[in-house]
């Protein structure tokens, strides 16, 4: 999930990064409207893409990371604490938290809303609905009601200009992305997208609903409008203050030339770098990939060539099986993967060669900071079609401790091998064992 979230975040503001740089100055208003509209909703489908032949051809085979063991001469295992998992445990309620308390303040807006059509006076007309408003208001539009203060009712101008809102069906803009505020609250670029979604909005009213003649009249009426709406981003405003300055900038700007419609083709290798790197990220959700690939060539995980069955067979990556290999035993669990975890730790619990431990001299510092610490051996294995523990490799600075760690993990029990298609299929797996001295 949290890797989702980063690259939803990202993609936004790759996306927006380009809008802001090429796009934002020119007067294409209805493109720029629905190239906001478009990459806003792609950054969420994108991540969740997949496309195999780039992934075949661009991602190399990884193992899947099983947790972490501790092993000390005393023989105790232990699951090492995942703080990280907690972290993400304590994050998921906040955002859980999150989403609740904007959904509620989108209700009590769409209340307020409610309400000022429940208590004002209105007048129907055929393609939208004066709400007459009692205070002094500035005028206000929500699909096909157009808020506006007695004092106003008669100005047409402003009427017409809410009426462009109505008809150009803004506020199914503004309220996607209030939707996305209320999923993605923490997401910064939701809210940058909705403002300049609004910004457009008041553009494409202000080029259709007055002409060069008019502008002078025009933003004079618009300036003379004081007051202040309700702070609520969904709806079409008609005096937003900071956005005065812009429109009147933007409506004397003369129109881009059809020539720099150009620019949007650079949507195009945009999407197909995010595909590439979508495309050869694995799920973390489903699998923690092994983080430790880089210690690939160091641990000598190259493909060799021996007569072992796990090489004459195809592997298959974790994420890409039906079914897990299983651990004996575990048919029945609930949680095939904790009680494979479980079985593994006793395993090599009751059979690694303890004594070996207090011969070693550990004097060179460790990756953690710990005295104790010994050696942490990442473990290569691979469940073969046959449910056999095949292939073991591991590389450490201590000769001995290798031997005992492949010794140990070639005799576990035979499993349940995977499945892919109802076939049997062989996956590979990397088991990370720290080797501790007694405190």
């Amino acid at each position: 999930m949290s890797n989702y979230i980063f690259q939803v975040i990202l993609f936004q503001a790759a996306f927006y990064m380009v809008y802001e740089v090429f796009l934002k100055k020119e007067t294409f208003f209805q493109w720029n409207r629905f190239y906001l509209i478009l990459t806003s909703i792609i950054a969420y489908i994108i991540p969740v893409l997949k496309i195999e032949k780039i992934a075949n051809s661009l991602t190399p085979e990884y193992a899947y990371m099983l947790p972490e063991i501790i092993y000390t001469p005393g023989g105790f295992i232990e699951r090492q604490f995942n703080w990280s998992l907690l972290l993400m445990n304590s994050m998921s309620w906040i955002i859980y938290t999150g989403i609740i308390f904007s959904g509620i303040l989108f209700a009590v807006r769409i209340y307020k809303l409610y309400r000022l059509i429940q208590s004002n006076k209105k007048r129907r007309k055929a393609d939208h609905c004066l709400v007459i408003l009692k205070e002094n208001h500035t005028a206000f539009s929500f699909f096909n009601f157009i808020f506006i203060s007695e004092t106003n009712q008669s100005n047409k101008k402003i009427i017409d200009h809410e009426l462009i809102h109505v008809k150009e069906l803004h506020s199914i803009d503004l309220l996607l992305f209030e939707i996305q505020k209320i999923a993605f609250w923490f997401n910064p670029f939701t809210y940058i997208y909705q403002k300049n979604i609004a910004t457009i909005h008041e553009f494409i009213a202000d080029s259709r609903s007055v002409s060069k003649s008019e502008r002078s009249t025009f933003f004079n009426s618009l300036l003379a409008e004081t007051f202040k709406v309700d702070r609520m981003t969904f709806v079409n405003s008609f005096n937003n203050q900071s956005l005065i300055k812009k429109r009147i900038i933007m409506f004397n700007r003369e129109h881009s030339k059809n020539l720099l419609k150009i620019k949007y083709i650079m949507l195009i290798p945009l999407l197909s770098a995010m595909l590439v790197y979508t495309s050869c990220e694995k799920n973390k959700a489903e699998a923690d990939v092994d983080k430790n690939t880089a210690n690939s060539a160091v641990l000598n995980y190259e493909t060799q060539q021996n007569t072992s069955l796990a090489e004459q067979d195809e592997t298959v990556p974790f994420v890409e099986v039906d079914q897990v290999p299983v651990f004996p035993g575990c048919e029945d669990a609930e949680d095939q993967k904790a009680c494979m975890v479980k079985g593994i730790t006793a395993h090599v619990s009751n059979n690694f060669d303890a004594s070996l431990l207090k011969n070693i001299d550990n004097t060179e510092s460790n990756e953690d900071g710990s005295e104790n610490l010994i050696e942490k051996i990442y473990v290569r294995f691979t469940i073969d079609k046959e449910g056999n523990v095949t292939d073991m490799k591991a590389k450490t600075k201590h000769k001995e401790l290798e031997q005992e760690v492949i010794k140990v993990v070639s005799d576990l029990p035979r499993f349940i091998p995977g499945q892919k298609n109802g076939k049997n299929v062989a996956v590979k797996f990397t088991l990370p064992i720290l080797l501790k001295k007694d405190i």
